[in-house]
């Protein structure tokens, strides 16, 4: 048993009131709900918040707070006092991996509880030299914020990144450590991030990956399966197993557990099998209805079919479309 668990469970047996977030004073904390938010430790100063949209990376340190992703639209306050449960310091960067409403929502309110806007007068790929937060995203997926959805209007002022780029990668470095954004192409979107905290060994991945479900592919906003694919071998290049592959790199998904490169691979291969299979169908000329009889995602259906928004017959749909197009080029 941890030392904060033994230290929990004594106080308890005295009859002590404790704290629920008692063990948020060691180092190495356990899980801790503030407000219907789950802080979950991932490695040295990364954290995981689950419960305010898709899952929100946090890195703290001297500097300031980076938080990647800012959860869905009206959760921001909830956010926020997870976020404070771990540091008070101010939040210097914001980054957005996509421009799904359940991992931009949050923008604005985010860089309002930050203080206004300030212009960057910091030193390239150091920290703002002042107290606002600098919000970052690839340029396709700004294009989208501003274009909006119906599920989310277009962003305007403070919501929108003020930092943007158009190459593979943009490099910053906070808090001790080197923060790689790289870009995806045609993956979930045309704008879709990885977020590499190179010192902490954590990737934060986005709808690239998710334990949860088939990955979301969003042909209208340029998504692809082999986008997907690519995107995920990419993450392959980066996680390294501690040993017997397990440990090692952990990677945060858009939704779900923490992960490390074994469940990257599962997932990565578990994608490769239905793509070959739809692949071959496609290449005989089957329809999307005898496709879908043939029932090519039948064994993962029960681990990766369960969800409600976007359902296995949606990703099989999507898959197929994706590839009769490819094919017919």
């Amino acid at each position: 048993m941890c030392l904060a668990c033994a230290a929990l469970a004594a106080a308890t047996a005295r009859g002590q009131q404790v704290p629920t977030v008692r063990a948020l004073e060691s180092p190495w904390p356990e899980r801790v709900v503030i407000e219907g938010v789950e802080i979950v430790h991932v490695q040295r100063n990364v954290y995981m918040l689950v419960g305010a949209g898709a899952n929100v990376t946090v890195q703290h340190g001297d500097e300031g707070v980076v938080i990647v992703d800012s959860g869905a639209p009206g959760q921001t306050e909830r956010l926020l006092a997870a976020v404070r449960r771990l540091t008070r310091r101010p939040v210097r960067y914001l980054i957005n991996t996509g421009p799904d409403p359940d991992h931009i929502g949050g923008n604005g309110e985010i860089v309002k509880s930050a203080g206004a806007r300030l212009p960057n007068t910091g030193r390239a790929g150091g920290p703002p030299s002042n107290v606002g937060t600098s919000v970052i995203a690839h340029e396709n997926a700004y294009n989208r914020m501003i274009a909006g959805t119906p599920l989310l209007p277009p962003l305007t002022g403070e919501a929108l990144p003020e930092s943007t780029f158009f190459t593979p990668r943009k490099d910053i470095f906070v808090n001790g450590e080197p923060v790689q954004l790289l870009f995806q192409p045609n993956a979930h979107t045309d704008g879709d991030l990885l977020v590499f905290f190179r010192g902490s060994d954590v990737v934060s991945a986005g709808q690239i990956y998710r334990t949860d479900g088939y990955p979301m592919i969003d042909a209208s906003r340029g998504g692809s399966i082999q986008g997907v694919l690519d995107a995920l071998n990419m993450l392959l290049e980066i996680t390294v197993p501690e040993r017997n592959q397990m440990g090692g790199t952990r990677v945060v998904p858009a939704y779900g557990r923490v992960s490390n490169e074994a469940d990257v691979v599962e997932y990565r291969d578990m994608l490769t099998i239905i793509r070959d299979r739809v692949q071959a169908m496609v290449a005989k000329g089957l329809t999307l209805e005898q496709v879908k009889a043939a029932r090519p995602t039948l064994e993962y259906d029960g681990i990766y079919g369960k969800r409600t928004a976007w359902t296995g017959e949606m990703f099989l749909e999507a898959v197929y479309r994706d590839l009769s197009q490819t094919t017919k080029k």
